[in-house]
């Protein structure tokens, strides 16, 4: 296969690059304006979007996830079939599921049931929908691998606002929110760590998959 990998940019594409150097790795913005900063691609590669997810269910940190159904506000997309059995068969761990997209870190259980209950999802993350919608329309075979990061057992801090476009952290509004709930912004940071380890892991394994 000629893979690409595709990356949020941050800690999630510094932990894919770190992780290996074989496959060609182009990060894009946080959220929906992901889109935009794709390349125009060669039709022989297939691209994976690797990154981290809020579960909406039952999963849990440190799973990682094949989206095998993208849900849009218009439509539902499917990565392709072929390349999404490929990565589960090359990540035996990885469980199936439905993702849908959000603008902001969704941080309370409360709306975690709403993106839940309105996309029928499993998993939510800034970028897919668009991505996808974006893959899609250049005809790509494409698939997502995403870790998760926060499950729907508790409570965020308020993280509106402290992961910028560029992928790097706002300090002065990360340290507000870890002041203001302490428990849960420790916990927050302890469980990205782990998904990040995980995340660099999964990025390593995929290698196996390229020419």
């Amino acid at each position: 296969m000629k893979l690409v990998f595709v990356v949020p940019r941050g800690a999630e594409a510094a932990t894919v690059m770190r992780a290996q150097q074989r496959v060609r790795t182009v990060t894009v913005p946080a959220g929906a304006s992901a889109a935009t900063a794709l390349p125009a691609f060669a039709p022989e590669v297939q691209v994976i979007v690797l990154g981290l997810c809020g579960a909406l269910r039952e999963r849990t940190v440190g799973d990682v996830v094949i989206y095998r159904e993208v849900a849009g506000t218009d439509a539902t997309i499917r990565p392709d079939a072929v390349l999404a059995d490929a990565l589960a068969a090359a990540l035996p761990e990885a469980h199936a599921v439905r993702a849908c997209e959000a603008d902001h870190v969704v941080t309370r259980r409360a709306e975690r049931v709403r993106y839940a209950d309105r996309f029928a999802a499993d998993v939510v993350d800034m970028e897919c929908a668009a991505l996808a919608a974006a893959l899609a329309k250049q005809q790509l075979q494409f698939a997502m691998v995403r870790v998760v990061s926060d499950d729907a057992r508790r409570d965020l801090p308020a993280l509106d606002g402290v992961i910028r476009a560029d992928g790097k952290l706002d300090a002065v509004r990360l340290l507000t929110a870890f002041a203001r709930d302490p428990r849960n912004a420790f916990a927050f940071a302890r469980d990205a760590r782990r998904a990040l380890a995980i995340l660099g892991s999964t990025a390593r394994e995929l290698t196996s998959l390229s020419d």
